[in-house]
């Protein structure tokens, strides 16, 4: 309970100026009038495996101040949930993409060597199958916003993550994956994503977990990351304070001053878990992101600014 309320606290007192960072960062434009919010768009990519994986992108007026945010619904939910959370994340100048991975929403087909499509059963995924939501659709949507960070219109290096239960685990995941990447003299590979914004977490999801993940150094010791879970669910919020205190004993032990928090916690007024928590306004989760993005993620953009990662090969 004490960490809750200091949470709450921490987001309450930064929220009344959670604008500033943000404002303050972006000139205003030669003519006086400010860029216009784009509309949003319908965007599909291919994963190397041949899935279709289908999503929306909301865009910044922001340009490469822009935090770019990947949303994710929960099993078995579609990216259309998450429409008007979304556009209210992109009227505050984040750039979002919503997205139905794999088997999800309009992502259920699989293209063949020959041509020849197949639906995807998420009855049939199993454990190991869960292993391509990471390593194909995710990298396949970073691909997507690595265009857009090279036009200039996001910061491709402040990437965070929103996901839902069983999606929660697929962006641990990536996290790690993302920051796996050997280090190149001369082009930067990974370490884009600067935070996680986990719904209900739950501890493992038909065998997927996110064990190795939480195990490794940025997730034990750098990566920012917000817990949201509902106190009306047992099981999903004792899951939620367990990954959240996995992280927050060790990073607790090197922090001497308590401003320096980067591991949040936010418990809910809500039997709601993952998707629909999200969508409960009792919770008011966008109170929560915002925060997390245009405050916590905002103060930490100086020592990550935009960079055109365009490669030789592109």
């Amino acid at each position: 309970m004490r960490l809750q309320i200091f949470s709450l606290i921490v987001a309450l007192c930064a929220l009344s100026t959670f604008d500033l960072p943000i404002a303050q960062a972006q000139p205003a434009p030669k003519t006086g009038a400010r860029k216009e919010i784009p509309p949003p768009e319908a965007v599909s990519v291919t994963t190397k495996d041949g899935v279709i994986i289908h999503g929306t992108y909301f865009g910044s007026n922001l340009g490469k101040k822009a935090i770019p945010v990947i949303m994710l619904p929960g099993w078995e939910r579609s990216q259309k949930d998450l429409t008007g959370l979304a556009l209210a994340m992109q009227k505050e100048g984040l750039a979002v993409i919503t997205v139905d991975l794999r088997g999800h929403g309009a992502s259920k087909s699989i293209q063949g060597p020959g041509g020849q499509i197949t639906e995807i059963d998420l009855d049939r995924i199993r454990a190991n199958d869960f292993d391509a939501f990471v390593a194909q659709d995710l990298e396949a949507v970073k691909s997507y916003l690595m265009q857009e960070n090279n036009k200039g219109n996001l910061n491709i290096e402040m990437l965070t993550i929103i996901g839902c239960d069983f999606s929660a685990i697929a962006a641990l995941n990536f996290a790690a994956q993302d920051w796996s990447w050997p280090i190149l003299p001369s082009i930067k590979q990974g370490q884009d994503v600067k935070g996680l914004i986990l719904i209900s977490p739950p501890k493992t999801f038909k065998g997927f977990n996110a064990n190795r993940a939480l195990q490794t150094p940025v997730l034990k010791n750098e990566l920012s990351l917000m817990i949201i879970a509902g106190e009306g669910d047992r099981t999903s919020f004792s899951d939620a304070k367990r990954v959240f205190s996995t992280i927050d004993k060790i990073r607790q032990k090197g922090m001497s001053d308590p401003k320096d928090r980067t591991v949040f916690f936010a418990g809910k007024p809500s039997a709601a878990e993952g998707t629909d928590l999200l969508a409960d306004p009792r919770a008011n989760c966008l109170k929560d992101i915002l925060f997390f993005t245009k405050v916590h993620l905002a103060e930490l953009q100086a020592n990550d600014p935009w960079t055109d990662r365009t490669t030789p090969l592109q």
